[in-house]
């Protein structure tokens, strides 16, 4: 379960208060809010430079630009891409951007494909919030997954068009959509190209769109609306600091697939983890392997006590 702070604002005492009181008391930052989603206690959303106005996505000009790596950055004690690749039998991709310094502090395999699952919910979430759709529709899609929602905003909303537009405005430049036009969870995405994603999402999207979206990962529920624990990877093993996420679960396509990714310490690290295992992996083992991931990264980068 994820962490709660809770912050108390103590009242000064008219009479006994100091001068020197006062102006420290002046230095306090102010409390925090809920208003934007986030959990109380933790911080709003990383402001950007990007004007955040009235903007459509169709206003968006494409983008080729990737998260830029830094391969000079040596963090003491992160696993290498061989350590955390034997955490999982199968196929493994991990890609961790820290925002702050803009590069990424753990790359492995980032343009490796992988079938979406519940990942390109959020292209669907894009594209219902561009044409207007109900705000509280799409945080039922997004906070516990939910596969009918997603499936009728697919349908009424284009189908793999929706794939194809977003992933040109974005850049993510290895997403495609679908074979079958009808199986939305069969879209294809890149480790790397999530990471863009979710770049779109903090520096170019609409604040409404923005909000709208980090509310309903902020408040992703334990288990999905097929019952399924969502609480592996990120939500599993950051206990320290907040998260957002959006999971992904598929059986059968061809394997197991288990993905987690999200933001990372009030929106400071992207975060993505994709695997694809062996179809005759228990759910919960599968689940256990991606949290593995998450907890090796957790303790070198502060999100674990």
């Amino acid at each position: 379960m994820h962490r709660r702070n809770v912050v108390l604002l103590t009242g000064l005492c008219a009479g006994a208060v100091t001068a020197m009181l006062i102006a420290a008391a002046a230095l306090r930052p102010p409390a925090p809010v809920a208003a934007s989603g986030l959990r109380l206690g933790t911080a709003p959303p990383v402001t950007t430079s990007v004007a955040t106005t009235a903007t459509t996505a169709s206003s968006v000009p494409p983008t080729s630009a990737a998260p830029k790596p830094n391969p000079s950055r040596d963090e003491p004690g992160l696993p290498s891409g061989a350590e955390l690749a034997a955490l999982v039998p199968g196929k493994l991709s991990v890609l961790v951007h820290d925002r702050k310094n803009d590069e990424d502090v753990v790359s492995y395999r980032p343009d490796a494909t992988y079938t979406s699952a519940s990942l390109v919910k959020l292209l669907i979430a894009f594209e219902a919030l561009r044409q207007g759709a109900d705000p509280a529709v799409v945080m039922e899609m997004l906070s516990p997954s939910d596969d009918n929602v997603a499936s009728q905003l697919w349908a009424k909303l284009g189908g793999p068009a929706i794939v194809s537009g977003w992933a040109a405005r974005i850049g993510m430049k290895s997403t495609r959509p679908p074979d079958d036009p009808g199986h939305w969870g069969s879209t294809i995405v890149t480790a790397a190209d999530m990471a863009r994603l979710y770049e779109y999402l903090m520096e170019q999207a609409p604040v409404s769109t923005r909000e709208v979206v980090l509310r309903a990962l902020n408040g992703a529920t334990e288990h999905g609306a097929d019952g399924f624990d969502q609480f592996f990877g990120i939500p599993g093993a950051v206990t320290a600091v907040d998260w957002a996420v959006k999971q992904g679960w598929s059986c059968c396509d061809p394997g197991r697939n288990l993905h987690t990714s999200g933001l990372v310490g009030v929106q400071r690290y992207i975060v993505v983890v994709l695997s694809a295992q062996s179809a005759n992996t228990g759910w919960q083992s599968a689940s256990d392997r991606v949290t593995a991931v998450v907890k090796a990264l957790s303790g070198p980068l502060g999100w674990a006590k």
